[in-house]
Parts: C-alpha cells; sequence; structure tokens
C-alpha cells in the first residue's frame, strides 16, 4: 500500500468517528534531497514518497499504529524527524551498557543508534518511536520499520518495509477504531 492510498483509507475511517485527519502540505524534492544530503543517504522511496505526500500530521493526531499495541503514533515532519534522530544519536551513549529485556530480532543491528536510523512517528514526545532502518544488519533488509520502546528499553522490528506497516496498521485501525481515536478529538 502506498502512503496516498493509505491516508485515503484513514481520511474514510476519521469521517466515520466524526473527525478529520489533517495533514501539512507535502514537501518539496529539494527539501528531501538536502535532508538526504543532511543524513548521508538516500531515503527509502516509500518515506520518500510519504513526505512529498504530506509533511507530517497535527501534533495529537495518530496517522499509524503499530500492530498488537494500543495507541497511535503521529506522522512526523521531516524537520521533527531529523530532530527527534539527533536526540536519539545524542542519548545513545546513556545507552551503551544497557541490556535489553529479550533479545534483539537479528535483523536489527546493535546499539541505541545507528546512523541510517530516522524517526518518521512518535508517541508520547518521543517515548515510543516508529523508525526506518536504512542500515540495517546483513539479516535485515533496507527499509525495514522498527520501534524504539521507552521502559523497558527496547529496538524492536515491526515491519519489512513502509507499505507492509501501512496495511497491518489500516487493518488493526479498521478492528479497532475506539481506541485509535480515542482523545483524537481533544
Amino acid at each position: 500500500m502506498n502512503f496516498k492510498a493509505y491516508c485515503e483509507a484513514l481520511s474514510r475511517l476519521y469521517a466515520g468517528e466524526g473527525l478529520a485527519l489533517t495533514l501539512r502540505p507535502g514537501v518539496a524534492e529539494f527539501a528531501l534531497d538536502l535532508a538526504e544530503a543532511q543524513l548521508g543517504f538516500a531515503l527509502a522511496p516509500d518515506l520518500r514518497g510519504a513526505w512529498l505526500h504530506a509533511d507530517g500530521g497535527d501534533e495529537g493526531q495518530p496517522v499509524f499504529v503499530r500492530p498488537g499495541y494500543l495507541g497511535g503514533y503521529e506522522f512526523l515532519s521531516l524537520q521533527q524527524a531529523l530532530r527527534a534522530r539527533d536526540g536519539m544519536k545524542r542519548r545513545s551513549p546513556r545507552y551503551e551498557a544497557y541490556e535489553e529485556p529479550k533479545p534483539r530480532d537479528p535483523r536489527i543491528k546493535p546499539g541505541w543508534f545507528q546512523e541510517g536510523w530516522l524517526p518518521f512517528a512518535s508517541f508520547g514526545g518521543g517515548t515510543r518511536l516508529l523508525i526506518q532502518d536504512h542500515s540495517p544488519s546483513g539479516l535485515g533488509r533496507r527499509g525495514q520499520v522498527i520501534a524504539f520502546t521507552h521502559d523497558p528499553d527496547a529496538i524492536d522490528y515491526v515491519a519489512p518495509d513502509l507499505a507492509e506497516l501501512l496495511g497491518a496498521s489500516l487493518e488493526s485501525i479498521g478492528g479497532d477504531t475506539g481506541e485509535f481515536f480515542f482523545g483524537a478529538d481533544d
């Protein structure tokens, strides 16, 4: 599923709850080119396409859900994503000796920050992040989606790519709109 189709389907779910999905206009190609130069890697085409369609959503408005977890994630603007990544990089030395409560999925490189990680969705001011991984382990795939969860701190595998996450997210939202939209109109 591509991001535009996802947003159209999500808008229908929002409308069914008497709400409106509000996304900012997409960024220009040159802004993504500048971001890629700053990051030192090319964005996966699906995430690039998402930001071309919309540069994030309204604060507090859920756009994604991680299947199997309660609550939704806000879609970060490109600039918010870059700031979230910089924050992860600054905090990562604190986690050098931390041991995760369970072994990490082998598709994800060890450590609490990789240069190829780029958050694109957030919950609770960054206590939970969805991250597109542009530098997976040898068993992983470029563009896979991983998640950071605070307390207990862990980094987990979520989906092989953004398209797969979008399909699973839409299915989860449709299966429990009450939980997803709880507080979305506040």
